[in-house]
């Protein structure tokens, strides 16, 4: 099978041939060499693949991840207070943020493109002014959710439209 060059920021499904069995190594393209393909999986563990060694390959979406909205706000509130955060909660899945995009427009690299903590599942900032961009970097990393704190009513607006949830204050209910 003759495996096409893999641009980096792709999430691919490589079938690779190895002994007793073939196994399937899932995740984001970082390089390739055209003699082999270096692919990050979901938990930072970075798989180098002789191109030989393809049995099948396939192109996939981000991973969807779990409800955001399911998530208990009290687990929510102490991954904001971790992070210094403040303010309204808002959350989304990562992959609706994304929809059917199956690569970043550009070039996925540390630090995150604005500041934003990584802990577990989700990402966390109040800093709505690239959050696909952070999306990208987040779901590379291994996040499939985000929390935006903010008590700006145009944010707030902005996030509405972008197709986050506010989950409302229990404390307020």
């Amino acid at each position: 099978m003759r495996l096409p060059s893999l641009e980096p920021g792709q999430r691919v499904v490589l079938r690779v041939a190895a002994q007793p069995h073939s196994i399937d190594v899932i995740g984001f393209v970082l390089a390739d060499t055209g003699d082999a393909v270096t692919v990050r999986d979901q938990h930072g563990v970075e798989h180098q693949v002789s191109r030989d060694q393809v049995l099948v390959w396939r192109q996939v979406g981000v991973a969807r991840g779990r409800d955001p909205r399911r998530t208990p706000r009290d687990e929510l509130d102490r991954l904001a207070a971790a992070s210094g955060l403040v303010g309204r909660c808002f959350v989304a899945r990562i992959s609706d943020l994304l929809g059917d995009q199956l690569r970043p427009p550009g070039a996925v690299d540390d630090p995150p493109p604005v500041p934003a903590t990584l802990e577990g599942e989700w990402v966390s900032t109040a800093d709505a002014s690239a959050l696909l961009d952070l999306a990208w970097w987040a779901t590379q990393r291994g996040a499939r959710s985000v929390q935006v704190r903010t008590n700006d009513a145009s944010v707030a607006a902005e996030l509405a439209e972008l197709g986050f949830t506010e989950l409302a204050d229990p404390e307020r209910s």
